[in-house]
């Protein structure tokens, strides 16, 4: 259904493409920067311009002119999608660059068989008037010029595209991959029986075939340095491959005696030496001699094969000749349209070439198929077994890993929270004990000490709990310690939560809120003389809202100067600074309210 969809949408799309009001044509020369102010032609797309400027290699200008609505109002996007440049182009709206190839100047880009397409956004487009320019580099041997150019609605447009890369990238990108495959695997067969020299004359084949096929998928000239030395390379790589798979055929068709095999190798080098040693000058009469032979040499191999099959009656011969008409009748089309006696610039080689290949391997593979189709079976079926078998293990080894990684982190974790609490722990409970039996003890040092000893213990409740876990379990520990701290002090402490299913901040966020927390109740605790603290917390919409109040004395202005200076309120805002939040503190006759909100997902400096 989407390939019907698609399809309906590419014939649908011909109707309601906006049409150019004019398309022109001037020439420059290669470093123009711009286009030429006289020299202006009329042409129609798609172009080749050997026959308007013959033997001219250069960058031509083509300028193609529409209108869109006066009213800025009515200005909407459009769909432009270019069908080729051929070899290399870029693309001006309005004067504006909106794409193009990188090099416009030997080694060219090769744009040939890409197509392109790009969304006009109201604000490019113009009201009234609109001019857009395409600059294309090409040279005189190879058909330069531009492609098909579809401006109209995005959607419409984009199918239109989807459909030509299915067709001119997709499908030849798929065909090189199975040749290649299938290069490699007939390859190795012939390695492990050199008798079978079908299968090693077909390998080649594709392998060769392979790279005459970079053609239509290449967007440079690399590995070389130029365009005409890429086109010798690939027209020796079109010749050599078609000369073996005549080879195939003769070895196939059991007709390849010393003699012919000779004629045609000797026949075959002689071609390819023509074309590395012929000069430029001589080279599009060369090139064009070796394309025609290069089809006689696949007809020929073609007709050993329906031959053989009309004597032989044997049906992996009528199979591959069948297989054959196709890429037959396609190797005579593209050869016309390359010796420009047909126009366009569409070639189906690659496309019909599968046929070919898919011929020759079942030929090849019946025959292996005749004597080894239960073995194959037994393969098949133990591979899978093996597969399914090594797919457990390594499952059952990734999870035994994984586990193991978590025990080692929750040992490690566990023994520095022992250290912390054997140690360090009872070093500070045993001077705070002592502190507190001292009648001249200092106040300030015990509840330092104090402090220390509850941010110790608020750590080491923290370390006992996975990073996973939510933040309503981490308030539990600091919920009782604290509910029985305030208690002692004859203060009643109510607690509100909501919404914190779910919620988790992270390990060090969650450790600045608790102490956040922790440092608002100890004040309760130490300065407020309240009877009652209302704690509430709620995380709804992406935030965090921490409330404590108390109904105590208040705090002075005298004493609020000192608090805000001191280390507890200014270590509860550098906290919620890390948290990404705001804190706030409100206090009246009837008692103080600290507020702290913070977003629960933040990226915040520490």
């Amino acid at each position: 259904m989407r390939w019907a969809g698609l399809w309906l949408a590419c014939l649908f799309i011909t109707g309601t493409a906006q049409a150019f009001e004019r398309i022109e044509a001037a020439r420059s020369d290669w470093n123009a920067g711009a286009q030429p102010a006289r020299g202006w032609t009329a042409v129609t797309l798609p172009d080749s311009w050997t026959s308007r400027w013959p033997g001219f290699d250069g960058v031509v200008w083509y300028r193609l002119r529409w209108s869109e609505p006066a009213n800025p109002a009515g200005l909407r996007p459009k769909g432009l999608m270019a069908g080729h440049f051929n070899m290399a182009g870029a693309v001006y709206l309005n004067g504006s660059l909106i794409g193009g190839d990188s090099d416009l100047v030997e080694p060219l880009s090769r744009a040939w068989n890409l197509p392109r397409y790009w969304v006009l956004d109201a604000p490019l487009l113009r009201p009234g008037a609109n001019e857009l320019l395409v600059r294309v580099s090409g040279l005189a041997a190879y058909q330069p010029g531009l492609g098909a150019v579809t401006l109209g609605e995005p959607e419409l447009v984009r199918a239109t595209y989807r459909r030509a890369t299915l067709v001119h990238r997709s499908l030849p990108l798929l065909g090189i991959g199975l040749t290649l495959v299938m290069g490699v695997l007939y390859g190795m067969l012939w390695l492990m029986r050199r008798s079978e020299l079908s299968y090693g004359w077909f390998s080649l084949f594709c392998l060769l075939w392979v790279a005459y096929s970079y053609n239509y998928v290449a967007l440079g000239t690399w590995p070389f340095d130029s365009t005409e030395a890429f086109q010798r390379a690939n027209h020796i790589a079109m010749l050599a491959s078609i000369g073996c798979f005549l080879m195939f055929a003769l070895h196939f068709c059991q007709l390849a005696g010393a003699g012919l095999r000779w004629i045609l190798l000797v026949s075959s080098g002689a071609g390819i030496a023509l074309l590395v040693l012929a000069p430029s000058a001589i080279q599009v009469q060369v090139r064009n001699h070796t394309v025609l032979a290069t089809l006689l040499l696949y007809v020929g191999g073609c007709v050993v094969i329906l031959r053989h099959a009309f004597r032989s009656r044997q049906l992996e011969a009528a199979v591959l000749a069948a297989f054959l008409l196709i890429p037959l009748m396609a190797g005579v089309h593209d050869t016309l349209v390359f010796l420009e006696y047909l126009p366009g610039n569409r070639y189906y080689a690659t496309l019909s070439s599968s046929a070919t290949l898919l011929g020759i391997s079942f030929v090849l593979t019946w025959r292996m198929v005749k004597d080894m189709r239960l073995a194959e079976h037994f393969n098949a079926e133990l591979k899978q077994r093996v597969e399914e078998a090594t797919r457990r293990l390594a499952d059952g080894l990734s999870r035994q890993h994984a586990a193991e990684l978590v025990q080692t982190r929750l040992t490690e974790r566990l023994s520095l929270v022992r250290d912390l609490h054997d140690g360090l722990g009872m070093t500070l409970s045993s001077h705070i004990h002592s502190l507190g039996n001292r009648p001249d003890s200092d106040d300030g040092a015990l509840w330092a000490l104090k402090e220390v000893n509850d941010d110790l213990r608020l750590i080491i409740e923290s370390s006992a709990f996975h990073d996973t876990e939510e933040l309503a379990e981490r308030l539990l520990p600091l919920r009782h310690r604290s509910t029985r701290l305030l208690e002692a002090a004859d203060i009643e402490c109510r607690w509100r939560f909501a919404g914190l299913q779910s919620c988790r901040l992270g390990g060090k966020r969650d450790l600045d809120f608790l102490r956040v927390l922790q440092e608002a109740l100890a004040n309760v605790v130490k300065h407020s003389g309240a009877t009652r603290v209302d704690v509430a917390i709620e995380a709804a919409g992406g935030q965090l809202a921490l409330s404590v109040r108390d109904n105590g004395r208040g705090i002075a202005p005298d004493a609020a100067s000192r608090q805000s200076s001191g280390m507890g309120l200014k270590s509860m805002e550098a906290r919620a600074a890390r948290l990404g939040g705001r804190l706030a503190l409100h206090s009246n006759d009837s008692g103080t309210t600290l507020e702290l909100h913070c977003p629960i997902d933040a990226t915040v400096s520490p």
